[in-house]
């Protein structure tokens, strides 16, 4: 299987020489090199250097490392593509290594283990504090923890299929940062297996220096991946708000800090990092990496904040975050304010449509003003205790409701995001109703639990999406009420009806109202 050698390369001439040196040196030989050269100052020269392997030199413009790795890729030639950093250094058997990972598990990304190189003495804290990092992640993987997916994908030292590159576009090369790991979310999602490897590792020894450029790579990593996010929002492991929730309890006063008050919280960051660094002079590493994940993740979340746009759009997402892919009270708590804030977007189009006096505003004036979304809050807040695991609390509320709205809604009602109750007095709805998106319910409906006088199954109306319920009509039984059907005022269902229905009651008869005569008196003739 042949292989390429892609190094995207940037004023490193010297670091550059060292690893085609070593790569000259390997057991394997069968594979070429590839060199982008992404306008460096100086321009890559090979005088005086020879090599065992077809060496190819490129040129462009200063366009990034994304445009450089994907020129480099559009040029080769082999079927798989190795890409390696410049400032790597390797092992004799390293393109071996890859080989055989590919070997073994067939169509995948292998993801080499990167190790700080302990040749290098001297680096700054937070360069060493990215290797403790990348040894932890390292850990995490052999003990199972922490699964081998797409955002693990480190083009530093990483191999997988030409076919597989292209198939799924190349990288994003409008992407800055974390322009590997959205390429790694999209293989993962095409179906390329993730594999780690720790026999075809490389030795990092970066060449950073600046502080202030590290906060601001922080940053900027934390808008790039919030733009990630928003190309796959299926992904847990895709939005950066996941990291908000895996940093320790007394981390998150910090992150909210930076959601709320970013300016404030990145000049709290850069003392963060200084007192890390003068901990780490007085020979306490573990305090000063601590001190130095806690600058990384404000910096990192101030980039985020900045990139959603404001403090309550970011809380929204976050919100959105748990509501989605969390578990527990919190999220029980977080879907529920999703439901409501989706129950008075539907109101207020509904309110649009037909002409509505004081239409909707905001959600806090919304649910005091309008009685139907009031009612609705306490259901929402009904199965959220009920899905957070307080079955009591839900129960109690269920008769809150019935006492002060006058309505019998079982906490196991499910009622779709996004509803509309007008009034809400007199509501009946069983524990086995379910109600779609869209759907209007009026003033005294009965979703009630029958029997098929047929089947002799039992169960509850389900509505499905934009059905618009009458007052009092009553609907009993296992029936289904097809999409954007009309229940009239009054209407007894107990059939299941097509979508796009009009169920009517019978017109009431209207005729001249008659009255009896009342008896004359009998009037006697005067003589």
């Amino acid at each position: 299987m042949r292989l390429s050698v892609v190094v995207p390369t940037f004023n490193r001439a010297s670091l550059l020489r060292r690893l085609l040196t070593q790569l000259a040196a390997q057991s394997h030989k069968d594979f070429e090199v590839l060199i982008v050269d992404d306008g460096s100052r100086q321009p890559v020269a090979f005088e005086g250097l020879s090599t065992p392997y077809p060496l190819h030199l490129i040129r462009q413009p200063n366009a990034g490392a994304a445009a450089a790795r994907h020129t480099g890729v559009l040029a080769a030639q082999g079927e798989l593509i190795l890409f390696i950093d410049d400032d790597m250094q390797i092992g004799t058997d390293f393109v071996e290594q890859h080989l055989r990972a590919h070997q073994r598990h067939g169509r995948a990304v292998v993801l080499g283990r990167i190790r700080a190189d302990p040749a290098v003495s001297g680096m700054p804290l937070f360069e060493r504090w990215h290797s403790v990092l990348l040894d932890r992640k390292a850990e995490s993987i052999r003990n199972g923890v922490l699964p081998v997916r797409g955002n693990l994908l480190f083009t530093g030292n990483a191999s997988l299929r030409r076919e597989d590159y292209l198939a799924v576009g190349g990288f994003d090369t409008s992407l800055e940062n974390s322009e590997d790991v959205e390429l790694g979310l999209r293989l993962e999602k095409a179906g390329v297996a993730f594999v780690f490897s720790e026999e075809a590792f490389t030795l990092h020894g970066s060449d950073h220096t600046s502080l202030s450029k590290w906060r601001r790579r922080a940053r900027r990593y934390g808008s790039f991946d919030h733009q990630i996010a928003g190309k796959h929002p299926e992904l847990r492991h895709a939005s950066p708000w996941r990291f908000a929730l895996d940093l320790k309890p007394l981390a998150r006063p910090f992150v909210a800090a930076s959601v709320l008050l970013p300016r404030a919280a990145s000049v709290g960051a850069g003392l963060l990092a200084r007192g890390a660094e003068l901990a780490d002079g007085l020979g306490l590493a573990r305090p000063a990496i601590s001190a130095t994940t806690l600058a990384y993740a404000v910096e990192y979340f101030c980039g985020v904040r900045e990139a959603a746009g404001s403090a309550g759009a970011s809380l929204e997402e976050l919100v959105r975050f748990v509501g989605r892919f969390e578990k527990g009270a919190a999220a029980a708590g977080a879907r529920a304010l999703l439901d409501l804030r989706e129950d008075q977007a539907v109101m207020a189009a509904y309110e649009r449509k037909y002409g509505h006096a004081s239409p909707s505003t905001q959600l806090s004036s919304d649910v005091v003003q309008k009685i139907g979304l009031q009612l609705l809050g306490a259901v929402r807040l009904m199965r959220a205790l009920r899905d957070g695991g307080s079955p009591l609390g839900a129960k109690i509320v269920s008769r809150l409701i019935r006492h002060l709205y006058g309505a019998d809604i079982h906490w196991d009602t499910e009622l779709a995001s996004g509803i509309m109750i007008v009034h809400g007095m007199g509501l009946c709805l069983s524990r086995e109703a379910r109600v779609g998106r869209g759907c209007i319910l009026f003033q005294n409906v009965t979703l009630g639990i029958g029997t098929d006088p047929v089947t002799r199954e039992s169960g509850a109306p389900t509505l499905e999406e934009d059905v618009h319920v009458g007052p009092g009509a009553t609907l009993i039984g296992p029936i289904t009420v097809g999409a954007g059907s009309k229940v009239m005022a009054g209407a007894v269902l107990t059939t299941s009806v097509p979508p796009n229905s009009l169920v009517e009651t019978p017109a009431p008869s209207v005729r001249p109202r008659v009255t009896e005569r009342k008896p004359q008196p009998v009037r006697k003739a005067v003589s």
